[in-house]
This record gives structure tokens, sequence and C-alpha cells, in this order.
């Protein structure tokens, strides 16, 4: 499930638990070591959180920790390829979220930037009604990439799925 053909481009990769921890301290890497116009520094941050965050939190699998919440099992890797830096985050999801994931992708690439950024309102007053925090995640990951978002969704058994998502930084 991880992206092993992919590692020459590899700016920062990890597998394993994720968590508050994990992120902050990636993302404090991120923006120490990697050498790039402050914008992009900006957007692959920003994105790097939104997307290890939805795994997590919404990982099939979470480590069982007593000392923290919100440690889902997966992986994340940014990489340089030409004129972009793409962001990929993989994890295990329940098979009946796959169906959602893939409507709601279609729904965030169809759209514009006015379009998300009314989505994200619509979205966010309904989260009272249901857990929709990765939708929330997806839409801005959508808004701040400015590029359509690459999912995959794999069958692993009756029960589970791998999830992966590539979100894709335009240089500038």
């Amino acid at each position: 499930m991880f992206p092993v053909d992919s590692l020459k481009n590899n700016i920062l990769c990890y597998h394993g638990p994720i968590n508050i921890d994990i992120i902050s301290f990636m993302g404090n890497y991120l923006k120490q070591h990697i050498e790039t116009a402050a914008v992009n520094l900006g957007r692959i941050y920003k994105v790097f959180i939104e997307l290890t965050q939805n795994v997590s939190y919404y990982s099939a699998r979470q480590h069982d920790s007593k000392r923290s919440f919100g440690t889902g099992i997966g992986w994340f890797a940014i990489e340089e390829e030409g004129n972009v830096f793409l962001v990929r985050t993989g994890n295990f999801i329940l098979k009946e979220h796959g169906p959602i994931l893939e409507k709601n992708s279609r729904e965030i690439n169809a759209l514009n930037e006015e379009e998300l950024r009314e989505l994200k309102r619509k979205t966010r007053g309904q989260a009272s009604m249901r857990d929709i925090g990765a939708h929330i995640g997806l839409i801005q990951t959508g808004l701040i990439s400015g590029n359509a978002l690459n999912l995959t969704i794999d069958p692993i058994d009756d029960k589970y799925s791998f999830f992966t998502v590539t979100a894709r930084i335009n240089k500038l």
C-alpha cells in the first residue's frame, strides 16, 4: 500500500501510527527543511496538516494508546515531481465509507474555488447533524491546492478498503 516506487522523488515519508505529536513534529520539520517559495511551503504545510489529521482521526485501524486520542495507522509522503509537489496519505477505511469518499471527491473536483468555499460553509453548517470532519478536510485540501484531488480506494477484504489521496500543489 505504501508507494515504494515513488521514493526517488521523496522529500519526506512515514508509515505507522499518526497522531498530533507526529503531525506537529513532521510539520515543523517541513517548514524548516523544504527549500521552495514561501507560498509553496505554506500550501504544502496546510495540505499536509489536513490530510494527516484525516488519517489520525478516521483511519479504520487505530493504534491503541492510552496517552493520546486519534492515533490512526497509515502513511504519508511528500514528493517533488517536476513542477509540482505531491502530498499523499493512505489508510484503511471501512468498506462502506468508500462510496461516500468517492462521491465527495467527485463533488469537490467538479467545483471551482467559489463553489468550494460555499460547499465548505454549507458542510460546516451541517456539522451538528453528522460527522463530516474528513469531508471538510478534503474540501479545504482542494481549496488550498487549487487542483483536483486524486483518490483511490482499493478493496482489501469484506470489511476494509485502502484509501489513498494525493493533492498536487503547483510550484510558483
